[in-house]
């Protein structure tokens, strides 16, 4: 065995030269239960600053997600708010518009329903003023209409009465005297026309 092949470790080691030195330990551990001890020592050496370096990168990065949805759940609840408010407003204009329309047509309702009855009673106190009045028109002409009839007939009755005296005076002339018959037409057509006007005015009033 020449001195430039020796390497002073087991041959197992020289044919495996890929095995890190965890693996070595490990593996030595494996063998020597009173290296586990030296293990979490060896481990905190090699990936301690790896380990430390990705917890305060995790650190970092839940910070950032932390803030972020901090930031995010209060950009919302300033959203919310401003939308709550702008919704409350709009919601009291419109029921303060809504009270007003309401009371101002309760108002011309109740002032349409004023009228109504102001212009029912005007309309009722003409109907009894024209019924009256008609009462008395109507009561008027008909006592007009009694005392024209009744100086018609009078005066009828006196027309009458004047020709039949009239006749009564002419037959009485012409049996005293003995009138001739041509006189008597000319009485009787007398007598008749008379009679006609008589009978046309009588007709006109």
């Amino acid at each position: 065995m020449s001195p430039s092949t020796y390497t002073g470790q087991p041959r197992k080691a020289q044919e495996d030269s890929t095995v890190n030195p965890t693996q070595e330990v490990e593996m030595a551990s494996a063998d020597d239960p009173s290296a586990s001890g030296n293990l979490d020592k060896i481990r905190d050496i090699l990936f301690g600053a790896q380990a430390r370096e990705h917890d305060r990168r995790f650190a970092q990065l839940e910070q950032h997600l932390l803030r972020e949805a901090t930031d995010l759940r209060n950009d919302l609840k300033r959203r919310f708010d401003s939308l709550e408010i702008y919704i409350k407003k709009e919601v009291d204009a419109l029921t303060s518009r809504l009270t007003q329309e309401q009371d101002l047509r309760g108002a011309s309702v109740t002032k349409l329903a004023q009228d109504l009855t102001q212009l029912a009673t005007a309309l009722h106190d003409k109907a009894r003023e024209l019924e009256s009045q008609f009462a008395q028109s109507q009561h008027h002409v008909l006592q007009q209409l009694t005392e024209r009839t009744a100086e018609l007939a009078s005066d009828v009755r006196a027309r009458h009465a004047e020709t039949t005296s009239a006749l009564n005076q002419a037959v009485h002339d012409l049996r005293s005297e003995k009138t001739d018959r041509s006189m008597l037409a000319a009485i009787l057509m007398e007598a008749g026309k008379r009679l006609a006007n008589d009978e046309a005015n009588a007709g006109r009033s």
